[in-house]
Order: structure tokens, then C-alpha cells, then sequence
């Protein structure tokens, strides 16, 4: 295999491990929500089913753990702090990204106005002692 980056930035291998962890982090999710209907609707003759539901779930915590150990990413603790918080990241980023570009514009403006005083100055200043700049 190619030692080289792709386009996402991982290494091809890093990258499948990564589609890896996804899928067992959704099938993570599904087993949680079946242990949570299996809780609520908790009979005695059901307890067998709610053991094999949690320790298939064991299973694929040890999974993940074998996995994560491949992968080298970073998450920006920005997002993790807005999942503490109960905040969408996408929002955060949704919102990061407007304040971006919000703030190139504002500097953009700011670039193009000290361009136009800069010429009008070089302007005034070769008028007014007929020295070239």
C-alpha cells in the first residue's frame, strides 16, 4: 500500500480504519438504544436478552478501543466542549465558518480602503512636488 496521504489527509489504511470506527460507533448507537428499550420494557423472562445485549455491546467497546489505537486524529477541544455542553458541533462550525467570513470581509474592505488611500496619497504626493513614486 502507498505511504502517501490522500485526499482527506489519512493514509489510505488510516482512512478505512476511520470508515471502521464510524460504523461500530453507529452500531454502538443502535445496541444502546436496543439495551434502552429492552430497560424500559423490562420483564424477568427478558433479563437473558438484556445480558447478551450488553455484553455483544462489551464486545464492540473492545472493538473500538483496538481500532482507535490505529488512528492518529485530533478533534479541537472547541468541539468537544460543545458536546459536554449539548451543543450540535455542526452548529459550531456552521457558526465558525460565518464568523470567518465575516472577519475576511471586514479585513478584505479593510485591505482594499488602505490600497485606495495609498493611491490617492501617491496621487496627491507626485501633484503636489512632481517627485515619481
Amino acid at each position: 500500500m502507498s505511504s502517501f496521504p490522500s485526499q482527506n489527509g489519512l493514509k489510505p489504511d488510516e482512512s478505512s480504519d476511520r470508515d471502521k470506527v464510524e460504523d461500530l460507533l453507529l452500531e454502538i448507537t443502535e445496541a444502546l438504544a436496543e439495551i434502552g428499550v429492552t430497560v424500559y420494557d423490562y420483564q424477568p423472562e427478558s433479563e437473558l436478552l438484556l445480558h447478551e445485549r450488553v455484553d455483544k455491546l462489551i464486545k464492540k467497546f473492545s472493538l473500538l478501543n483496538s481500532l482507535s489505537k490505529n488512528l492518529n486524529l485530533s478533534i479541537p477541544a472547541e468541539i468537544l466542549n460543545c458536546i459536554e455542553e449539548n451543543i450540535n458541533p455542526e452548529l459550531y462550525n456552521k457558526d465558525f465558518l460565518e464568523r470567518t467570513a465575516a472577519e475576511n470581509q471586514f479585513l478584505n474592505g479593510k485591505s482594499i480602503a488602505i490600497s485606495k488611500l495609498s493611491s490617492s496619497l501617491r496621487k496627491s504626493l507626485s501633484k503636489s512636488s512632481s517627485i515619481s513614486l
